[in-house]
């Protein structure tokens, strides 16, 4: 069972409570209700469970963890140490029983070996910090029957209830395994068979490891998790949006050198290397060291320490998302073509389109084309906005952060500002077509009409990182449509501009945004595949791969 909601985990209880009461198998202690009120406020669970899960510890022997130290350099062990609510030591007497640590435990040599595989006949779960070195295993080999990081983790696993990987360096590999890895180390999921909870971050804050573990300790069964199977309560939110510099991200205020006044004052640090946009962890709320602060508040900017490969992934760590600081280039080249393409106008798509099909056409009109049951043929995308960027930037002005945000591009961009103010007059000009929305992102970079629609393409194609930056564009879908808004995402070029991201970027967010919306369209249509009405010059590999894995 991998999640429960609120009325599963109050049965779960009830069931401990009622077996508790009628075993002899008890271990009654005192519970520090304040410390477990906010593990279950962190964790997102209901008040009404607390005093369910007091008695619940109050009662049940504590659940023994075993803690392993592969290639890592003890931090997250650190990190641990400084739990405030509840304390380490309330943690480990209270809570949890901490039964093997190589860092903290008295036991060492022969007594720690003894320790070890006397634990292997009882229940525990497993804690692992650092990554494994699975190839070359003589990187760590311990103890005096010469056993390898590796074949304890996997004798270890093996017994183990639950498994959780304890910072990046367990999760995804971390530093060791960064280019070119001459270790061969990886994250514990790489090499295990069991289900393995990521718990990443360099380190993760004390919360994030402590409340996975009592969580399991409670209730026996494994939070929510993401894609990259980490907790969803901790993992699931963009640190961006949680940020509180996030205001002067929308303003356009960045900092441009760490000592700065700007930076002082509180502005965005995106442009001094913060990867907050691109990062899924929850250190704005729950922060490190008793909640005392995190790298942002602190003066210097996130470096996406929870996400997979960030240190080859994301450039230098001071350094805006731009080509110029790729060290670690990514290639966006694709050579597959899987869509058909139909490359016709309207009239004779209508009498071409088959019935097991949806065709994304972006010809005139950006539309997604059907046939109904009475073979009637339907666009199922709504999509309009204002294509007029005199108008769009009185709009984006209408609010303080919006209007401050429209000065600092003026400012920084006045060639391409006074392009707009010059080309465009006081009418609105209404557009269902993606390319215009393309060529407006183009025009506040560049400053002129884009003149080949696969110019736009290109740029994207030579953007050197794999993520795309956020792009605000808002997705509903019903039975009847999909609505597609973009009229809010025109601030977004304004703010990545004043950033430091370069127009590659622009470009490969843009398409990246709108290719994860027609995915989640495509999804409405099970049934049917998907193809395209698109010319043949602009239908690229790369094109292609955006609209079927964005």
């Amino acid at each position: 069972m991998n999640m429960a909601n609120n009325d599963e985990l109050k049965i779960i209880l009830e069931n401990q409570i009622e077996k508790l009461l009628s075993s002899n198998n008890k271990e009654e202690k005192s519970i520090n209700e304040e410390s477990l009120k906010s593990v279950m406020k962190h964790l997102g669970l209901s008040n009404d469970l607390i005093p369910l899960a007091k008695k619940v510890f109050e009662l049940a022997p504590k659940t023994k963890v075993l803690w392993l130290h592969l290639c890592e350099c003890t931090g997250c062990s650190e990190s641990l140490l400084r739990s405030a609510s509840p304390s380490f030591d309330e943690l480990i007497f209270d809570f949890i029983s901490l039964d093997y640590h190589e860092t903290l435990m008295a036991a060492n040599g022969s007594k720690a070996e003894e320790l070890l595989e006397n634990l292997l006949e009882e229940e525990f779960i497993l804690a692992v910090e650092g990554a494994v070195a699975a190839i070359d295993t003589f990187f760590l080999t311990i103890g005096a029957h010469a056993e390898s990081g590796y074949e304890i983790l996997e004798k270890v696993a093996r017994k183990a209830n639950a498994i959780f990987a304890i910072g990046t360096c367990s999760s995804f590999g971390g530093i060791q395994a960064a280019y070119p890895n001459p270790s061969k180390t990886c994250g514990i999921s790489e090499v295990l068979t069991q289900k393995v909870v990521n718990i990443p971050g360099c380190p993760p804050s004390d919360i994030n490891i402590v409340a996975n573990l009592i969580f399991f300790s409670l209730f026996k069964i494994l939070p929510e998790l993401d894609s990259q199977n980490r907790p969803l309560w901790a993992y699931g939110k963009c640190l961006h949006d949680l940020c509180e510099r996030k205001a002067k991200f929308e303003s356009g205020e960045f900092a441009e050198h760490f000592d700065d006044e700007a930076a002082k004052n509180g502005a965005c640090l995106f442009k001094v290397g913060c990867k907050g946009p691109y990062t899924y962890n929850n250190c704005p709320k729950v922060k490190f060291n008793a909640k005392t602060s995190w790298p942002v508040a602190s003066g210097h900017g996130c470096i996406a320490c929870s996400e997979k490969d960030f240190w080859d992934d994301f450039g230098f760590l001071e350094k805006p998302m731009a080509n110029a600081f790729a060290y670690a280039k990514f290639s966006q080249k694709n050579e597959n073509k899987i869509l058909k393409n139909y490359n016709l106008t309207y009239e004779d798509l209508k009498n071409t389109i088959k019935e097991d099909e949806i065709v994304l056409s972006l010809k005139e009109n950006s539309e997604i084309l059907y046939k109904d049951e009475k073979q009637n043929i339907c666009n199922f995308l709504n999509f309009e906005f204002e294509s007029n960027l005199k108008i769009v930037l009185n709009n984006i002005s209408k609010n303080k952060l919006g209007a401050k945000l429209v000065e600092n591009y003026s400012k920084q961009f006045p060639s391409q500002y006074n392009f707009i103010q010059e080309n465009f007059n006081e009418e609105s000009m209404p557009s269902k077509d993606i390319w215009k929305f393309f060529e407006l992102n183009f025009i506040l970079a560049k400053g002129k009409f884009l003149e080949d629609k696969k110019e736009f393409i290109d740029y994207a194609l030579n953007y050197h990182f794999k993520h795309p930056s956020p792009y605000d564009f808002k997705l509903s879908i019903n039975e009847m449509e999909a609505k597609l808004d973009v009229s809010k995402s025109l601030r977004m070029p304004l703010i990545y501009l004043c950033g430091g991201l370069d127009f590659e970027g622009i470009a490969f967010s843009c398409l990246k945004a709108f290719g994860k919306s027609i995915i989640k369209i495509n999804e409405n249509f099970k049934d049917k595949r998907l193809a395209l009405n698109i010319n043949e010059e602009l239908n690229s590999a790369f094109l292609q791969e955006l609209l079927i894995h964005s």
